[in-house]
This record gives structure tokens, C-alpha cells and sequence, in this order.
């Protein structure tokens, strides 16, 4: 039995966001919302994004039959994998319980959050602003993507099955006895401050990787 009510997430921008891709070039971002995670809708790429993305689009998040104030909106920025590159897609994720909405605001009201997105080692980095409503269905609900793998850019019209959940990574992880020579590229075009914030990100997702990190249970 579906659920009495859906949420309207609106998705303005993203300011800050980390650049996954800076071995290839620039960010081309976009946006995963969910609340059940077999149930997954994702935004339009931004090709000239990069680090301050804007899309400017609603998505409408069917809800689950289960009490509002224990259900929590998901929001991913991802980036979109071109074939040729070899970057990790997760750029941030935010959470935002649906309990908070309801104290604020009500029913069929909408409130509008500047969420911090946290990258996948905890480190908050970027930011996003979204508008979100809880309300009664509406027919027909607004176009959104069902959201593919991630870094696979979202198409231009609805899937025939139910995307897949959780994050499948396509790089390798770096090992780190050959990190010493990449480090010494990058130190000459990013400086010695980018250097030092690569390393100690690099290490904690390298700590999260080996612990089985999986997205879905940040």
C-alpha cells in the first residue's frame, strides 16, 4: 500500500563542493534525493558546475507507509563519470529528518534549509540549499530521474527498472607507497595547502574504504 504523502524537494545550488575530478578537470555535479532508497530520483547534470553548481529543479519523493517523524530525506551531490576518467563520484551527502519539517512548518508548507554535505571521510565540506514540502499527492507529480548508478549521468526519460542503490565506486583504491610521486605533481599546481588537505583526506577515505564504508549507512 503506497504511502498518503510525498515530499517536494526543491534543489537551488551548491556552493563549495569538493572537486573529485581534479586529476581529469572540472566537477560536472548533480543531485540524488531519496527517502526509501529503492526509490531514488536524481536532478539534471551541470556541466559548467564544478564547485558551485546550480539546477534550479523540484523533485517530488514518494514516502513510505510508515510514520513521518521516523523517515529522513537523503540528498547526494555526485559527480557525473565520464568513460575515460577514474574518479570516486560521492561529492557530499546531507540528511534532513522529515520531523524537523513537520515542527517548522506543517503540513504543506514549505521550508527552506542550507544543508552542510559531508564527504564521505565525515569532513564537512560545501553546502546546499534546497526547499522542502511535505504533503497530500498530487496527479501527475512533476518529472524527476530515477537515479542510476552513481557517476552514470542521469538520462532523459524514465528507466524501465528500479535503479540500483548504494554507491558503486568504479576506481581503484591508490595504494600508498606510490602516493609520494602523484603528491609531488599535484603540490606544483595546487600548492602546499591543497597537499596537505589531499593526504589527510585521502587517509581517512583509505581508513573507510577497508572498514567497508557503503554510503548508505552514512
Amino acid at each position: 500500500m503506497g504511502s498518503r504523502y510525498e515530499v517536494e524537494v526543491k534543489l537551488s545550488s551548491a556552493r563549495g563542493l569538493k572537486n573529485v575530478n581534479w586529476r581529469n578537470g572540472a566537477n560536472r555535479p548533480y543531485v540524488v534525493v531519496w527517502v526509501d532508497p529503492s526509490n531514488k530520483l536524481s536532478t539534471h547534470v551541470d556541466e559548467n558546475g564544478d564547485t558551485d553548481a546550480n539546477w534550479d529543479q523540484t523533485l517530488v519523493v514518494p514516502l513510505p507507509p510508515k510514520p513521518l517523524e521516523d523517515q529522513t530525506l537523503y540528498i547526494d551531490v555526485v559527480h557525473a563519470v565520464k568513460e575515460e576518467e577514474d574518479t570516486k563520484p560521492l561529492i557530499g551527502s546531507a540528511r534532513l529528518k522529515l520531523s524537523e519539517i513537520l515542527a517548522d512548518a506543517g503540513m504543506g508548507e514549505r521550508v527552506g534549509r542550507t544543508l552542510t554535505l559531508k564527504r564521505p571521510s565525515g569532513r564537512p565540506q560545501g553546502k546546499v540549499e534546497v526547499s522542502v514540502t511535505i504533503r497530500e499527492p498530487r496527479y501527475p507529480p512533476p518529472g524527476g530521474y530515477p537515479a542510476p548508478a552513481y557517476g552514470a549521468p542521469p538520462q532523459d526519460s524514465y528507466y524501465s527498472a528500479a535503479p540500483p542503490s548504494g554507491y558503486p565506486y568504479n576506481a581503484p583504491t591508490q595504494g600508498y607507497g606510490a602516493v609520494a610521486g602523484v603528491l609531488g605533481g599535484v603540490a606544483l599546481v595546487e600548492g602546499a595547502e591543497y597537499l596537505e588537505d589531499k593526504i589527510a583526506e585521502d587517509a581517512a577515505e583509505k581508513v573507510e574504504e577497508d572498514l567497508g564504508y557503503d554510503g548508505d549507512d552514512f
